[in-house]
């Protein structure tokens, strides 16, 4: 009995200083980056800067916007959200890193966004490339392009009015699904061609899925993904899977671009994709295109359903709001002339203030050398992030009731408030971009009626 005893310790005894070491290293690793490194004297507190726990924490509750935002209220204009990670919410300062076109954004974040094991535009963390990825988007998305398919959009949105009252009221509809079924009708229009007509299938539930296998990915180790793909949870196996799903469609796109290029009178995004390839700026097969074209659908029905799903959401709790809209609304013929009416204009522009669609809305890396921001020493490889929902929140000033949805502050006569709230980075006003052109890699000439556009991320951000 007492050789059995002393053998079991014996054994333990080398895993148990091995644990004991790594949780020693551990310790140190966090006193290290909370007290030591040059980033501790940035205001935050102790915890998320010692530890990356706190930050993946709350991206898998879904509080990193609101909590993030909690801090910047305590610790004021730059706080410490992860050992190497700031948060940015000063105007000059945002601006000033964020039209900056050497930098580049972060990678490990950027990584989690990646479609069927393959990069697109914004997974790149050099902004160089990036952006040239970019430029058919951009040339795709025209005035005079989104002008020429206007009818399909109208077409397909007035589907989704039809779809969504068959019910007649007898039951609740899930509005994010319709919303993503039209949304992706009309991106697969610009960027395949108008020919492409493809089935929604269970694209909206494989939105979904792969929106959680983001913040997974963001959280939990890579092994875990391969093992959940062949894991007897079919739930967790089908979110794992969703990314390949994705691309699928990528794939599908493609296939009905090709059937279909040059018969518009306009270029979809894949023709012009095409044309980038031809001067070594896509991979020679068609993955890099598939996946570049899942990605862009993505990106397009995920901002613009979630945005506008928080609009119809806050417009169903005030009916005098609904009943003024639909007042407007009666004053133009179908959809022309939109971009006139003031209160639509305003809650839109409200919507978009109040509940950005995105959280964290774009990152960049320290380059070599460091940089001073607010007083603070950033050393190179440091992440800067910001949040379009702060910009607001931490403005009282210029919001008074920044946590209400109050689309009359846009309807008000002062043109100096408008001016100094369209000052802000992500603030909008009707008629006016959220960000110089430039910033967001947009032509001049880009359809923007009205003037906006979610907050999304600057070229090549997350």
């Amino acid at each position: 009995m007492l050789e059995t005893i002393l053998l079991k310790t014996s054994l333990a005894s080398p895993a148990l200083a091995m644990l004991a070491v790594f949780a020693l290293f551990q310790a140190f690793q966090m006193l290290y980056w909370s007290n030591l490194h040059v980033l501790s004297k940035i205001p935050g507190p102790r915890f998320p800067a010692a530890s990356s726990l706190w930050i993946r924490w709350q991206r898998w509750h879904g509080r990193l916007s609101f909590k993030a935002d909690g801090l910047l209220t305590t610790y004021g204009p730059i706080v410490r959200i992860a050992p190497n990670v700031v948060l940015l919410n000063d105007v000059q300062s945002v601006q000033s890193l964020f039209v900056r076109q050497d930098l580049d954004t972060a990678p490990k974040a950027i990584r989690a966004l990646r479609i069927g094991g393959h990069d697109w535009t914004v997974t790149y963390p050099q902004n160089p490339v990036a952006r040239s990825r970019r430029r058919p988007v951009m040339m795709a998305t025209t005035t005079k392009a989104l002008r020429y398919w206007q009818p399909i959009f109208e077409k397909n949105i007035t589907q989704m009015v039809v779809n969504l009252g068959e019910n007649q009221g007898s039951s609740p509809e899930d509005i994010v699904y319709h919303l993503r079924i039209a949304t992706l009708l009309n991106s697969q229009v610009v960027m395949a061609g108008s020919q492409t007509n493809l089935a929604p299938g269970d694209f909206p539930h494989i939105v979904g899925e792969y929106n959680f296998l983001v913040v997974w990915r963001l959280c939990l180790p890579g092994w875990v993904f391969e093992w959940l793909k062949l894991s007897p949870f079919r739930h967790a196996a089908f979110r794992v899977k969703s990314s390949d799903y994705l691309f699928d469609l990528g794939k599908e796109i493609v296939e009905e671009a090709e059937k279909g290029a040059g018969s518009d009178d306009v270029s979809a995004v894949y023709e012009l994709l095409m044309e980038n390839m031809k001067h070594g700026q896509f991979g020679k097969s068609n993955t890099e295109i598939s996946a570049e074209m899942a990605g862009q659908i993505l990106a397009a029905t995920e901002t613009t359903s979630s945005a506008l799903s928080f609009i119809f959401y806050y417009l169903a709790r005030d009916p005098s709001l609904v009943e003024a809209m639909h007042e407007e609304l009666q004053s133009v013929e179908g959809f022309n002339n939109l971009e006139n009416l003031k209160l639509l204009n305003a809650c839109i522009t409200e919507g978009l203030r109040f509940r950005p669609p995105v959280a964290l809305t774009g990152s960049r890396v320290v380059p070599r050398g460091g940089l001073d921001i607010l007083g603070y020493y950033l050393p190179a490889g440091t992440v800067v992030t910001t949040q379009s929902l702060s910009l607001s929140r931490q403005r009282p000033d210029l919001f008074p009731n920044y946590d209400e949805f109050d689309p009359t502050r846009w309807l008000d006569d002062d043109s100096s408030l408008h001016t100094e709230r369209a000052s802000l980075p992500c603030a909008l006003r009707p008629g006016r971009p959220s960000l110089p052109r430039r910033q967001h890699g947009h032509r001049p000439d880009a359809y923007d009626p009205g003037g906006r556009r979610p907050c999304l991320p600057p070229v090549g951000g997350p």
